[in-house]
C-alpha cells in the first residue's frame, strides 16, 4: 500500500524516541499529585508489573492452587499479585473467580490488600462482561441481552441503561474494568468469532449504541469501559483464537465501515481500547497483527484519532498474535507499537522478564514505560479505585440483580425479539394450554417459560451436535404434541460448531413432519438460511439469556408484539456453483409484528360418527390423529357414540379422545338408551366438545327436535344442545355444540332457531359466544336468517362445506352444513374446510370445518 504524505509524516513523528505522549491523559496525570508521586517512587520492577493484566486461580486471595504454582511459581492469587507487582487481574469462571457475588467481593478485597501491601498501588480488576453470549459474572447478576440484541432494539437509551446497571453491579463486587462494548461492525455473516457480539452490520448504528454504552459504563456505572477490537474485527472468516485473520478492506472501506464506532467511543470519553490480533494490509503492509503494529496503534489510534487513554492487547495467548513472533518478543513489539497493558501472556514470568530486560538493555526506554504507567495510574485514580479500593460486602445484595435491574433487562429483551416469518399464521398462539416439544440447543429455560403459561413442555435437549438417536427421539415426541419449537445455535457453522450439520438435519426432519414447527435461532440469525425448506415460522433472539427466552414466550403467546428489527441482513446460503454475493433472504431492518391486543382462538366442527370413515371401520386412533391435525383450541363433535356396541366398541368415546389429545371433554346425549344386557353401560348418542381450556361450566339444553327414534316423530323439546363455558384471558366464552337432524322440515328449523336465540340471549352481553355443529339445511333457507343475522357466519367465509368426496352421503347441498358461527366481539380471521385426505385415511364420513377467530379486550 502506498501511504499518503500525511500518513507518512504521522508515522515518522510516531517513530521519534519515546513517541508522542497522549496529550490529555498525560497532562491530567502530570497534574495529579498521586500519579506523579507514585510514578516517581515505583521501582522499575514495579512499573513493569503495572503493564500486566493476568489471571490467577482460586476463589479467595489466599487459596492455594497447584495451577498457580505451575504457572507463576507461587500458590495463591495474593502471592501472584505480589510477586509480579501486577497492575491488573482478570476474572473468569474457569479460574474459579466468579462463583457468586459475595465470593467475588471477598476475592477483590483480598487481592487489593495484596497489591497495596506490595506496591501501594491498587489493582485494576477486569472481566469480559459483554452480556449475551459473552459474560463471566453470571446470575444472580443481571443478564442483559448482548450487542446484536441491542442493535435489534435500535435504542441508545437501552444501550446506556444496560451499561449503567452492568457497570454498577460489577463495581459493587470490586470489578473496575469491563472489556466491553464490542465495537466491531459484523459485515461478514461467516464471522466465526464476533457475530452477535457485534451490535450490527451498520456502522452508524454500531457507533450510536457503542457511544451510549460507553457513557453507561463510565459516567453512570463508574467503571472503565473498553471498546474492542481495534481496528475492527467484523469482516473475518477466521477466529483469531486459532489463526491469524486478515482483513481485506481498503483504506476507504475501513474508514467507512470499521472506524466510526471507535471514533464515537473516543468522542464519548472511552478510557480504554483493546487491540485485535488481525492483519490489515491497507493500514499496515508489514503483515504484523494490529496488536504489534506501530502504524495502526500509534499512527492511527494515537495520532490520527487522538486517543489518549489506555491501549490494552487482546489475550496474548491467542494464536493470531503468537504465530509470527515468540512469546518473549510479543510483549516488546506490543509496547513499541503503542500498547500500555499486556493481557494474559502465555508465560507471565517470561513476558515480565523480557520487558524488564529490554528496558535494562536499552531496547525500550524507561520513559516509554513511564508513559504507559502514567496512563494506567491516572485511570485508576479517575475511576475511584485509589480512594476506595475495597468494596462494602454488606451492600452487594442491594446492587446486584435487583428486581428493578431484572425488569430493565426484560424490557430490553422484549424489544429485541425479531419475527422473521409467520407464513403459517401460527403467531400469536392462543392462550389455550397445549403440549409443546421444545427441542434443540439448551431448551430448558424456554420450556419453563412456556410451562408458566399453561403449556405441557416436552424438553429434548439435543445440543449443538445432535446425534441421530437424539434427532429421532425429538421427532418421535412431536407425534403427541400440538407444536414444536426448535432452538438452533450457529447451525450455519459446519466448520467448527457443528461439523456434521446435525442441527440442520434436526430442523429439516422436524419440518418434514408437516406438523407446526417454530424455528428460533438463539444466536446468529443467519441459521434460517441453511435449512432445506425455509421455516414458515421463525424468529431470532441473538442470545439465549433467560430474559430472551422469556421474551420469546411472550411473543409466542401474543403478550407482547415482536418489535425487533434485523440489525444485519441475512443472505441466502452461499452456493459454491454461483460466484459472487448470495442473494438477500431478509434485508437489514426486516421484522414482522402483530397486534398484541388481539387474542387468537381456533374452533372446529367435526362429525366423527364414532370414528367410522367411508371404509366404515371404527378407529379411534385415526380419529384422534385427524382432530390433532386441525390444531384447534376447541372442537365441537357431532354424532358421538358412547358405549354403542360394535360402533364404539363399548368405549367412552369422548373420554378416550380427550386422553389421547390432552384436552378436556364434555358430552351431551341426544339419545340415552338402556343397555342391551345387564351389566353393560348405557348407550348414548349425542354431541361433545374437546377443549384445551379447562371447563368452567357444562350444561345440556333442550331444544325442539324431531325424534327419529319414534315411528311417528313429532316436534318436542329434547336434550342435545351442549353448552361449555371456558375462561380465555379473563373473558367468558360460551361454546354451544349441536347436531340437528330434522329431515328438512322448515317448521322444525324455525323452532330450533328460536330456541337457539333464546339460549344465547341468556348470556352476559360481555361474554363471547361460539356456536358449532351441523344443520341439514341450505345456508340460504329463510328460516335460518335470524340465526345468521344474530351471529357472524364463518361458514359463509369458508365458501362451502358440502359436496366433497368424503361428504356422506354426497347428495345435495341441503343435506348437511358444518358450521362455526360467532357472536359479537369475535372476529373471523379465516375459515376453511381442510383439504381432503385419501379415503383410507379419513376418520369421518363428513368433512370438518375450522375457523381462526380473534377478539380484543
Amino acid at each position: 500500500m502506498e501511504l499518503t504524505r500525511r500518513q507518512t509524516l504521522g508515522l515518522a513523528a510516531a517513530a521519534v524516541a519515546g513517541s508522542t505522549v497522549a496529550g490529555t491523559m498525560t497532562a491530567n496525570a502530570q497534574r495529579d499529585p498521586w500519579v506523579r508521586d507514585t510514578l516517581n517512587r515505583l521501582t522499575l520492577e514495579q512499573k513493569v508489573g503495572q503493564l500486566f493484566v493476568c489471571y490467577a486461580y482460586g476463589p479467595t486471595a489466599d487459596t492455594a492452587d497447584a495451577r498457580n504454582t505451575s504457572l507463576y511459581g507461587v500458590a495463591t492469587p495474593a502471592e501472584v499479585v505480589a510477586k509480579f507487582n501486577l497492575g491488573g487481574v482478570i476474572y473468569f469462571a474457569w479460574t474459579d473467580s466468579v462463583r457468586d457475588p459475595d465470593q467475588i467481593g471477598r476475592l477483590s478485597n483480598g487481592l487489593q490488600a495484596a497489591s497495596l501491601a506490595a506496591s501501594g498501588v491498587p489493582l485494576q480488576i477486569s472481566t469480559d462482561q459483554e452480556y449475551g453470549v459473552v459474560f463471566r459474572f453470571g446470575p444472580p447478576a443481571t443478564q442483559f441481552p448482548g450487542g446484536m440484541a441491542l442493535g435489534a432494539t435500535r435504542s441508545a437509551a437501552f444501550a446506556r441503561s444496560a451499561g449503567r446497571i452492568g457497570g454498577r453491579e460489577l463495581k459493587s463486587v470490586g470489578i473496575t474494568t469491563d472489556f466491553a462494548p464490542d465495537a466491531d461492525v459484523n459485515v461478514n455473516p461467516l464471522n466465526p468469532v464476533i457475530g452477535v457480539r457485534s451490535i450490527s452490520s451498520d456502522p452508524a448504528l454500531v457507533a450510536e449504541l457503542v457511544a451510549a454504552q460507553v457513557k453507561g459504563y463510565q459516567r453512570d456505572g463508574g467503571i472503565v469501559s473498553t471498546a474492542k477490537h481495534f481496528p475492527g474485527h467484523g469482516d473475518t472468516d477466521t477466529d483469531s483464537h486459532v489463526g491469524i485473520p486478515e482483513i481485506h478492506h481498503t483504506r476507504e472501506e475501513w474508514t467507512r465501515i470499521d472506524l466510526p464506532p471507535f471514533q464515537a467511543a473516543i468522542r464519548a470519553g472511552i478510557h480504554s481500547i483493546m487491540t485485535a490480533h488481525i492483519v490489515v494490509p491497507a493500514l499496515d503492509p508489514s503483515g504484523d497483527p494490529a496488536t504489534l503494529s506501530k502504524p495502526i496503534l500509534t499512527g492511527i489510534l494515537r495520532q490520527q484519532l487522538g486517543f489518549d487513554g489506555v491501549v490494552i492487547t487482546d489475550s496474548l495467548g491467542m494464536k493470531g498474535v503468537r504465530d509470527k513472533y515468540g512469546d518473549a518478543e510479543i510483549p516488546l513489539r506490543a509496547i513499541e507499537a503503542g500498547v500500555d497493558q499486556l493481557l494474559m501472556p502465555v508465560d507471565p514470568g517470561l513476558a515480565y522478564n523480557s520487558v524488564l530486560n529490554a528496558v535494562r538493555g536499552g531496547r525500550i526506554s524507561e520513559a516509554r514505560i513511564d508513559e504507559s504507567v502514567a496512563r494506567i495510574l491516572w485511570l485508576k485514580r479517575a475511576t475511584g479505585v485509589v480512594d476506595a479500593p475495597y468494596v462494602d460486602l454488606s451492600r452487594i445484595a442491594t446492587v446486584v440483580g435487583t428486581p428493578a435491574n431484572y425488569a430493565e433487562a426484560q424490557r430490553i429483551a422484549d424489544r429485541s425479539i425479531t419475527l422473521l416469518r409467520n407464513d403459517a399464521d401460527l403467531l400469536p398462539l392462543s392462550p389455550a394450554p397445549r403440549t409443546i416439544v421444545v427441542a434443540g440447543y439448551s431448551p430448558k429455560t424456554l420450556a419453563t417459560a412456556l410451562q408458566s403459561r399453561g403449556a405441557t413442555a416436552i424438553v429434548k435437549d439435543t445440543g449443538t451436535t445432535p446425534t441421530d438417536a437424539k434427532i429421532a427421539d425429538a421427532v418421535a415426541a412431536t407425534a403427541n404434541a400440538d407444536l414444536t419449537v426448535v432452538l438452533t445455535n450457529k447451525a450455519w457453522d459446519t466448520t467448527v460448531t457443528d461439523k456434521l450439520a446435525k442441527q440442520q438435519k434436526l430442523v429439516n426432519t422436524l419440518l418434514a413432519t408437516g406438523r407446526p414447527v417454530i424455528v428460533v435461532p438463539v444466536r446468529d440469525p443467519y441459521d434460517v438460511a441453511y435449512f432445506q425448506t425455509e421455516p414458515a415460522t421463525s424468529l431470532v433472539t441473538y442470545g439465549n439469556a433467560a430474559v430472551s427466552m422469556e421474551a420469546v414466550a411472550k411473543v409466542l403467546y401474543g403478550e407482547i408484539a415482536p418489535a425487533g428489527k434485523l440489525p444485519v441482513e441475512i443472505p441466502a446460503k452461499p452456493d459454491p456453483n454461483r460466484p459472487g454475493p448470495a442473494p438477500t433472504l431478509y434485508p437489514f431492518g426486516h421484522g414482522l409484528t402483530f397486534d398484541p391486543e388481539v387474542t387468537r382462538l381456533t374452533v372446529a366442527s367435526y362429525n366423527i360418527h364414532a370414528g367410522a370413515g367411508e371404509d366404515n371401520v371404527f378407529d379411534l386412533d385415526r380419529t384422534a390423529r385427524a382432530i390433532k391435525a386441525l390444531d384447534a383450541d376447541i372442537v365441537g363433535l357431532q354424532e358421538v357414540d358412547v358405549h354403542w356396541g360394535d360402533r364404539s366398541r363399548w368405549l367412552d368415546t369422548l373420554a378416550e379422545l380427550a386422553g389421547k389429545l390432552g384436552m378436556y371433554p364434555a358430552f351431551a346425549p341426544i339419545y340415552d338408551l338402556d343397555p342391551p344386557a345387564a351389566g353393560q353401560p348405557r348407550r348414548q348418542y349425542g354431541v361433545g366438545v374437546l377443549s384445551r381450556f379447562p371447563l368452567v361450566r357444562v350444561e345440556n339444553h333442550s331444544i325442539t327436535r324431531l325424534s327419529t327414534q319414534d315411528p311417528n316423530p313429532v316436534p318436542a323439546p329434547a336434550p342435545g344442545f351442549l353448552e361449555v363455558e371456558v375462561d380465555v384471558r379473563g373473558r367468558r366464552l360460551h361454546v354451544y355444540c349441536t347436531h340437528l337432524d330434522y329431515r328438512a322440515d322448515p317448521s322444525v328449523r324455525r323452532a330450533q332457531v328460536d330456541d337457539t336465540l333464546k339460549i344465547l340471549a341468556a348470556d352476559s352481553r360481555r361474554d363471547l359466544q361460539v356456536l358449532v355443529g351441523d344443520f341439514n339445511a341450505e345456508a340460504t333457507a329463510p328460516e335460518l336468517a335470524g340465526l345468521w343475522t344474530r351471529l357472524t357466519d364463518s361458514w359463509t367465509a369458508a365458501g362451502k362445506t358440502t359436496g366433497g368426496p368424503n361428504t356422506y352421503p354426497a347428495v345435495a347441498a341441503n343435506k348437511r352444513i358444518d358450521f362455526v358461527t360467532v357472536g359479537k366481539g369475535l372476529t373471523v380471521r379465516s375459515a376453511e374446510v381442510p383439504a381432503e385426505v385419501p379415503v383410507a385415511e379419513a376418520a369421518s364420513d363428513h368433512r370438518p370445518m375450522i375457523a381462526d377467530l380473534s377478539f380484543r379486550p
